[in-house]
């Protein structure tokens, strides 16, 4: 399980440092609120799963 914590932060982190800057560009808005929108179904995943006693595994 710690694994996928892990790559969860890594891959989170990454898209998270990518989305503020491509706000300055009008013609990223449409990928921007992609990342975002995938941002938080991976939360709400991830919490989810802690809360139900998942283990990923």
């Amino acid at each position: 399980m710690d694994e996928y914590k892990k790559m969860y932060a890594v891959l989170c982190g990454a898209i998270d440092d990518v989305i503020e800057p491509l706000r300055v560009i009008p013609e990223a808005h449409r990928e921007v609120q992609k990342l975002q929108n995938a941002l938080l179904t991976a939360e709400e995943i991830f919490i989810s799963g802690e809360n139900n006693g998942d283990n990923f595994e």
